[in-house]
């Protein structure tokens, strides 16, 4: 099959706190590894890997199923919660049930949390709302108030207590309480390409990949000081807010991401559902 390159592979990474237990030990050199890391928010790093931008990257759980012969999904990773999951908020000036025909702002940074807002609405209240994409924080400093609106990561933080807006949806609270499974937003994956260009090397990535989930979990209050520095939460807050996610993939995690595929394929999102097809590091070829 030849010789892998000689340089480092591509791995893409959300420029949001939830990622710090994964890549702050890889870029501070806690963990050593094969990567060129480059950085973004969820819709651009999704563009990048449709594109063949990068290598490997964590990508909106939506993204694996618009294009899943595009990828291999990586063994036990993701970003999840079985609960509240405190970044993904819509926040209302009215009752989130009479949102029925009212315009949302939604954020263009995520589409899989867009998605699950519709199979919410649609689904679960039985209730249909127009979707505007836009930048919910540039619109509210800029006078635009709409009746509700969806915000997503180090933004969502920022904004989750706003006066005027008192009802507040948590996405990943709700689809708990409504379905007795964690939720997935992001998974890793590997271009299929990829693999065969890096053959032999995949297997230390996700040796890499492992290892800095694990120094990241048994670390938290390094993880804690490392956030503390962007000045979104304060300390309580942040360790609250990395005790409701998660980062594994397995088993419960598969059911739900099963389900929301499902529930994507009943609302017209995605034509069919996808197989999950992970990678297993014992079919890389030295």
């Amino acid at each position: 099959m030849g010789q892998p390159p000689s340089g480092r592979m591509r791995l893409g990474k959300i420029g949001f706190l939830n990622v710090l237990p994964i890549y702050y030990p890889l870029e501070s050199g806690i963990v050593s590894h094969p990567f060129k890391i480059i950085s973004g928010i969820p819709a651009y790093l999704n563009g990048l890997m449709a594109a063949g931008g990068l290598d490997l990257s964590v990508v909106s759980s939506i993204e694996y199923a618009y294009h899943p012969e595009r990828y291999f999904i990586l063994p036990d990773l993701s970003i999840s919660c079985c609960g509240p999951v405190q970044s993904v908020l819509l926040l209302s000036r009215v009752p989130i049930d009479r949102l029925e025909g009212e315009t949302v702002f939604v954020s263009t940074q995520s589409h899989t949390s867009v998605a699950l807002l519709k199979v919410l609405f649609s689904i679960h209240l039985g209730i249909r709302a127009d979707f505007e994409p836009a930048d919910c924080s540039e619109a509210l400093t800029r006078g635009r108030h709409p009746t509700a609106f969806l915000a997503i990561g180090d933004e969502a933080l920022r904004l989750r207590v706003h006066d005027d807006y008192p009802f507040r949806w948590d996405l990943g609270e709700v689809w708990r309480e409504w379905t007795d499974h964690p939720f997935v937003f992001a998974l890793w994956v590997v271009q299929r390409k990829a693999v065969q260009v890096w053959n032999g090397r995949l297997r230390n990535a996700i040796e890499a990949l492992s290892a800095a989930k694990e120094w990241g979990n048994t670390h938290r209050a390094e993880i804690c000081e490392e956030a503390l520095q962007r000045n979104i939460l304060g300390w309580e807050e942040l360790h609250s807010y990395y005790q409701g996610l998660a980062y594994d993939l397995s088993r419960a995690e598969q059911k739900g991401l099963r389900l929301f595929y499902r529930y994507l394929v009943e609302i017209g999102e995605i034509s069919k559902m996808p197989r999950l097809e992970i990678y297993s590091p014992l079919a890389d070829v030295a």
